[in-house]
Parts: C-alpha cells; structure tokens; sequence
C-alpha cells in the first residue's frame, strides 16, 4: 500500500487545530506506512488549489489522504479516497466565514463525501452533524479522537501568575467576545486575560466584535499575542491560573488538552464537542450567558482546592488522549479501504 498524503494545508503560514492535526498525523505514520508527502510548489492560494484538483489526484500512489475537508473533484477510481472532515462549521455558523470560503465548501463537500472510500472525523459530535446534513456519509464515516501534542507538558519551575487565558483564532464561533466580555464582568484589578491567536482571512467577524476588540486593546489588563511559538504558548500555559473557551461550536477543541498537560484548570462551553474531549476534567459554562462564564472564572479563581482538583483531573484526561494511538485508527482505515 502507497499512500499519497496531500499535505498542501502544512504550507500555510499561521496553524490551527486543523494544521495541528495533519502536521501530528504525517509525524506519527510517516515512519509507518508507505508514503508519499505531496506539496504544491506554488504559495499562490489560487494556483495550490488547481494543483489540488488537477495535480494531486494523478501523483501515483493506490490511496489518496486528504486530511484537511478538502479532497480533488476528481480521483481516479482505481485510487482509494480518505478524508478527513473535521466539522461542518460552514454550515452551522456561516456568518465565521468569508464568502468565497463557505460557497467553495459548500460546493466541493458534497463531491468529497460522495467520492470517499473512507471518511474520518474527529469527534462524534462532528460525526453527527456531517451525518444530519449529509446523509450520503453514513456508513463512510468513523471517529477518530485526536491527540496530546507531546511538545507540551508541565513544567514544574514556571510559577502560576495571576492570568486567565484564551488561545483560538478571533472567530465568531469561538466565541472570543464572551471571554473579553466575561473579563470585564469580572472586573479584577489583579488579573489579567491573555489572548493568544491572531486572525485568519477565511474569517469574519461583525461590526459589534471588531468594537469589542477594539476596546479590549485599550484595556492595560488585557493582552493580545499573535505569532507565538509552541515552546512559548507551553510558557504561557503553565503560567496561566485558568484557561477558558467558551466555544459555541468547536469540532474537537486541541486548547482543552493543552491546558490539561501544562496543569492548567479549564473553564469551557458545554456545547458542541467540548464535553466529549473534557470530561469531568472541565468546569463547563453556557456560552450564551457572559454572566455564568464570568462565574465559572470566578469560581476557580477564589477556589485553590478546586483548582487543584481540576488540574490533577485534567492530567488523567489527557492521557486518554494519544496521537500514537490515532495514528494506529489512521492507518487501519488506510489498510481496509484498500482491502488489506
């Protein structure tokens, strides 16, 4: 068995949980399996897409991985498609998006998931909602949790400081005004809120929110990093007192265990995947209500029992989670959609 891994998405300049995921998978089966990484050489956006549907599907291998949504329109059918598609977000909050972006996914998915052997996702919840609106992914499709990036860990000589973090892109659905607005709410003048993450150009945020940021830049007690490298995001993890991600929709939620391994307690939503990844390692709020993800902060700051409880069980949630054994699910798909 060759497999052919479409790798385009591990050009992008800035990572999310997305690119996370295919950079830990290539890392994990690539000493595995048979294995070609396939890359456009163009970094024009326009030029790497016609080299998906028009390059990518004729490089010779007997199975094609796209592990980012996206596969080409066409694959020869006597090559096995694999893809993974990581939610539907594009459909259940479209205004995150640009146009461009949701009316090319919202075009191209349905021929994924048509023309794939084999489709992996990342949570059942994920699985549930491709299913409900794509009905022809049903008896494709397979859960596959994700795992703990090994680069971060506690770190027993970095002192916890008065911070209340948040790492995610500045995306509607991430629901960073809650947490800038929860912050305010709490009106601490002896913490402050480091938000880490930056904004990507597939999307979009309303007027009231480029507002919200806007304040939040004016505020000495809160401080925005962008352009942070994984030794120092593992840095600022294990200083930070709290984390919260008081997500509306999120398809899996990679912060939950990166919190969990650097001994950091989680304040997070109860919607969508977060649950399914926190267990009873999270304190969980109602996204829509800045006053209960204000009192969730609260209630971890004034608690250091609580806290300690939260951290010691955020430590046995994450080792639930396991990119060796991700990596193995990978390549059984692999093997039975050849029929190995």
């Amino acid at each position: 068995m060759k497999l052919v891994f479409d790798a385009r998405i591990l050009t992008h300049q800035t990572y999310t949980g997305v690119e996370n995921y295919a950079r830990s998978i290539l890392d994990h089966i690539g000493n595995k399996i048979d294995i070609r990484v396939a890359k456009p050489t163009s970094s024009n956006k326009y030029l790497a897409h016609l080299w998906t549907h028009f390059i990518l599907p004729f490089i010779k291998g007997d199975i094609l991985f796209c592990p980012a949504n996206i596969a080409p329109l066409f694959v020869p059918w006597s090559k096995k498609l694999v893809v993974t598609l990581h939610d539907v977000a594009f459909i259940t909050y479209p205004e995150s998006f640009s146009r461009f972006f949701r009316t090319y996914y919202k075009l191209i998915i349905p021929f994924v998931i048509k023309r794939a052997d084999r489709i992996i996702t990342v949570s059942y919840y994920s699985k549930s909602e491709i299913e409900k609106y794509y009905p022809a992914a049903k008896g494709k499709i397979e859960v596959v949790h994700l795992g703990k990036n090994r680069l971060f860990r506690h770190k027993n000589d970095i002192g916890k400081q008065n911070i209340i973090l948040y790492v995610g892109s500045m995306n509607e659905r991430k629901n960073f005004t809650g947490v800038i607005k929860a912050f305010e709410l709490l009106n601490s003048t002896d913490h402050r809120l480091v938000m880490v993450g930056r904004f990507n150009p597939h999307f979009a945020i309303d007027e009231e929110s480029r507002e919200i940021l806007d304040r939040a830049r004016q505020n000495p007690s809160i401080e925005f990093r962008s352009d942070v490298s994984d030794e120092e995001l593992v840095r600022i993890y294990n200083s930070a007192k709290l984390f919260v991600l008081p997500s509306f929709y999120e398809g899996f939620g990679l912060p939950l265990l990166e919190a969990f391994v650097c001994g950091t307690p989680v304040v997070c939503s109860s919607a969508a995947s977060l649950p399914e990844v926190g267990g009873d390692a999270a304190l969980y709020c109602d996204p829509y209500d800045i006053e209960d993800i204000k009192e969730k902060i609260k209630s971890l700051l004034d608690d250091s029992d609580l806290r300690r409880q939260m951290i010691q069980r955020g430590f046995s949630r994450a080792d639930e989670f396991d990119w060796e054994k991700s990596a193995a699910e990978h390549i059984r798909i692999f093997q039975e959609a050849v029929g190995h």
